[in-house]
């Protein structure tokens, strides 16, 4: 017949443990509350992105077409400087040709005035006075030959004297016009690009307020995301230790269940977990080959509490070969128990100890893999299965 010892215990933990557990979860509740939060900034902070990117395209477009502007004033303006250059050029070579032929020009300008003035007073009489002067037909035909060449030619110098002033003046005023026309065009050209300039500036200035205005919502949105992130990597931390320190409390439950569980001969679990290997042939796990194995393992962590299966006195508690540290506790009709691989005792010999008192804690010393608990039951010294004896 079984019955417990201690039924209170695994209440006052459970009732301990479901209100640290449920503390547990309002923290990480809160946590995804505060995660939302840091989501709803992120969204509001890529909304607030989009928009400056959509100024930001009208703004660049807006500067690109005004700086397009510039240039294609600039060219007209280049253009114009290049025509007004031509003119300047023409009208410096009109002057220079002009100076070249113009005392050319003034003496056949007095040469054929004074000529016509006396070929129109007197042509017609130098005409007779040269036939009757003559001294035969022939010679005066010469001479009033002679007359006409001279007429003739000093209409000529007139006429290019005439169309020579005319190109100079047509390339004066052609200069003149062209300068005027470039000096207007260079002042519409300056109020055009100060507007410009102005208008730039303007621009630019709103540039870098909506970059300043970039920046700041990039800070939230990458601060929002790494809020996100930090408190994520919390909540799954915080998930995790939940988990371990559940699955430690239902671990401890179940030993602290099993440690007040009785057997019908009075025996307890000495360890807490459950059992690996039994009792019986087996290949050893470190030797290598088959051999006895005379207990049972069971599995433990480090450090925890190993209880004494039945009342009795401790006839060993020190290191014990490949046993490692071992206790060894004498009971009644010749029964004895071992407790071996212990990574220490708490118990010394000839101590009395009762039924689940603590002999020492679960460890991995002599020839051991790892952390569990060897338990042996031996009846006048012959290891018999520890099975039937536990409840």
């Amino acid at each position: 017949m079984l019955f417990s010892m201690s039924l209170l215990v695994p209440l006052v933990f459970t009732s301990t443990a479901a209100s640290q557990s449920q503390e547990d979860l309002d923290t990480i509740e809160e946590a995804k509350e505060e995660r939302e939060i840091a989501r709803e900034r992120e969204l509001s902070a890529e909304s607030e992105i989009a928009l400056l990117e959509a100024e930001d395209i009208e703004v660049v477009a807006a500067l690109e077409a005004a700086t397009s502007l510039v240039y294609l004033q600039e060219a007209k303006e280049q253009a114009a400087q290049q025509r007004l250059n031509a003119a300047l050029e023409a009208k410096v070579v009109a002057q220079e040709s002009y100076l070249e032929i113009a005392q050319d020009i003034k003496a056949l300008e007095e040469r054929a005035v004074a000529y016509a003035v006396e070929s129109y007073l007197g042509l017609s009489d130098q005409r007779a006075e040269a036939w009757f002067e003559a001294d035969d037909a022939t010679t005066a035909a010469h001479k009033i030959a002679l007359l006409d060449f001279v007429t003739s030619d000093t209409n000529d110098v007139l006429d290019r004297l005439k169309l020579i002033q005319e190109e100079r003046d047509s390339l004066l005023s052609a200069a003149s016009y062209a300068e005027d026309t470039a000096d207007l065009i260079t002042a519409e050209l300056e109020e055009v690009r100060v507007e410009l300039e102005a208008k730039r500036a303007l621009q630019e200035e709103l540039k870098r307020e909506l970059d300043a205005r970039r920046a700041h919502w990039d800070s939230v949105l990458a601060t929002a995301v790494r809020e996100q992130e930090d408190i994520t990597d919390f909540i799954v931390a915080e998930e995790e230790r939940i988990a371990r320190e559940l699955e430690e409390a239902r671990r401890r439950a179940e030993e602290e269940a099993r440690f007040g569980q009785i057997s019908e001969s009075g025996w307890v679990w000495p360890g807490s977990g459950a059992v690996g290997s039994g009792f019986g042939m087996r290949l050893h796990p470190i030797l290598g080959y088959a051999r006895m194995h005379n207990g049972v393992d069971s599995g433990c962590s480090t450090g925890d509490p190993i209880r004494a299966a039945t009342e009795g006195i401790v006839t060993i508690a020190e290191p014990y070969g490949g046993y490692g540290n071992t206790v060894v506790i004498q009971h009644v009709n010749s029964i004895s128990s071992l407790y071996a691989h212990l990574n220490t005792w708490t118990v010394g010999v000839d101590q009395y100890v009762f039924t689940g008192e603590q002999v020492g804690t679960c460890g991995t010393t002599g020839l051991s893999t790892g952390p569990h608990l060897h338990f042996e039951i031996r009846v006048s010294g012959v290891p018999v299965d520890p099975m039937p004896y536990l409840p």
